[in-house]
């Protein structure tokens, strides 16, 4: 083994004491949140030293051709503070991010989502939303849009959104615009690309915002349920060829979940049984038809590794086997959710204040690094009584742990967890194949230096 030169050395000790350093700012930052005491401008100040600093070591990682996550899907996996991109559906209030620091509430559980968790993992940083991709090229960006679909008109009951072909397009002017200008070739580019891990959570909404919708939208009029999982199928299918085209290889897709044991199914439908089976049969259809799809891809596009999530039946373990997987409460959601028919957790009679809202310098690029660099930070929720298990709630349960679903619609965070961490065991696998994920994995070895993506 070769001996460290002197330049080495002191580039080591000098990030070395800069981590410890700045791991003291983070813990004062923990004090801060609930102290107003603390100086805020220490604070922003922190915060301005960190985004440039971590600008500063992202491009070291990236000379290094360390692969990044691109996101594309609906509220599972959308997450951050977005203007120009925002959805009309939208979190950003608590109880949301109840387990994350300063402006965790804009995303749709009460911690970490599933890309986040990824990240994490994989050594990478946490893609940022499709509003601050020019800030740091060299960092993934999420696209995801909350009740977005594979077909344009889901969710436009609610809103504006960012349905699939949008989100790719978006894609697309991130490589032209954004990613193109920073290499030095096409085929450097092409390699960055093809290196990096494309995630994709989309599927659900064209059910449950759309094909399940019958006073919104007729498609359910137009297509019996096996007609409509062809025509989900062969969309998507187009797209993610499109998503090859602009140069992804390794594509991460998720199954949609048993919607039927939603408990936004359960409790409009009110089925006799635990699970609204018909609905489960719809989307089963669905995941069968998307495995045939990629099988079909990955013989047609050269080059391409296509991984699925099968998140279908570990969901349903999950609901059927609780306490295999450490769950108490399996039926109801973990806050009280609202009346308008988005499943999503009531808003807060007092709005809290949060640090997008509060004064701050006239530096753009610091309230940006703020955001992303505090957007979810850990904080234990501790230990808590379990009174109200097993019943709707009227506030927010105590111990989220014990609960699979946050709110009607999307679980959480000890959920996340358990289904990344089965898709990437060494057994007990839900992700197929798994040996295409075990190369994709092997590909992300990092250096110590990249290590400072993680927050």
């Amino acid at each position: 083994m070769s001996t460290p030169t002197s330049d080495q050395r002191s580039s080591q000790d000098w990030k070395s004491a800069w981590t410890e350093q700045f791991s003291s700012r983070i813990s004062c930052s923990y004090t801060c949140s609930s102290r107003t005491s603390c100086s805020y401008i220490f604070l922003s100040k922190i915060c301005y030293l960190f985004l440039h600093l971590h600008g500063f070591l992202s491009m070291t990682c990236l000379a290094q051709r360390v692969p990044n996550l691109y996101v594309f899907g609906d509220s599972i996996v959308d997450y951050g503070h977005k203007t120009r991109h925002a959805a009309s559906m939208k979190a950003g209030y608590r109880p949301y991010g109840s387990e994350c620091i300063w402006i965790g509430a804009e995303r749709f559980t009460n911690g970490k989502t599933i890309p986040e968790i990824i990240a994490l993992l994989l050594k990478v940083s946490p893609p940022m939303t499709i509003d601050e991709a020019w800030i740091h090229p060299q960092i993934g960006v999420n696209y995801a849009s909350a009740s977005a679909g594979i077909l344009p008109k889901t969710g436009t009951a609610f809103g504006k959104n960012y349905c699939m072909e949008k989100q790719i397009n978006s894609f697309k002017e991130t490589v032209e615009n954004v990613l193109g200008p920073k290499f030095q070739s096409t085929e450097k580019l092409s390699e960055y690309l093809s290196n990096s891990i494309f995630l994709i959570h989309i599927g659900s909404s064209d059910y449950i915002h759309n094909y399940l919708q019958p006073d919104d939208y007729n498609s359910s009029r137009q297509y019996n349920g096996k007609k409509f999982a062809e025509l989900l199928t062969s969309k998507l299918g187009n797209y993610l060829k499109d998503l090859y085209d602009l140069g992804a290889r390794r594509i991460l897709i998720f199954q949609v979940g048993p919607l039927g044991c939603f408990p936004y199914i359960i409790n409009k439908v009110k089925p006799r049984s635990r699970c609204a089976e018909d609905v489960n049969k719809l989307v089963s259809g669905f995941n069968d038809k998307l495995n045939a799809k990629l099988i079909e891809l990955t013989k047609t596009l050269h080059g391409s590794k296509f991984v699925t999530v099968k998140t279908f039946n570990l969901i349903r373990s999950m609901i059927q086997n609780p306490t295999d997987y450490g769950f108490e409460d399996t039926r109801w959601q973990c806050c009280p959710t609202q009346e308008n028919g988005t499943g999503l957790c009531k808003e807060p009679i007092i709005h809290e204040v949060s640090p997008a809202e509060m004064p701050m310098p006239d530096q753009e690029e610091i309230r940006r690094g703020f955001r992303r660099s505090f957007a979810c930070l850990d904080v234990s929720p501790g230990k808590f009584s379990r009174i109200g298990i097993g019943k709707p709630r009227k506030d927010l349960c105590d111990d989220r742990k014990l609960y699979i679903f946050w709110d009607e619609l999307h679980l959480t965070e000890a959920a996340y967890k358990i289904i990344v961490d089965k898709c990437f065991a060494i057994s007990d696998n839900i992700c197929s194949p798994p040996n295409i994920l075990a190369n994709m994995v092997e590909k992300i070895i990092v250096p110590d230096s990249c290590m400072f993506h993680q927050y």
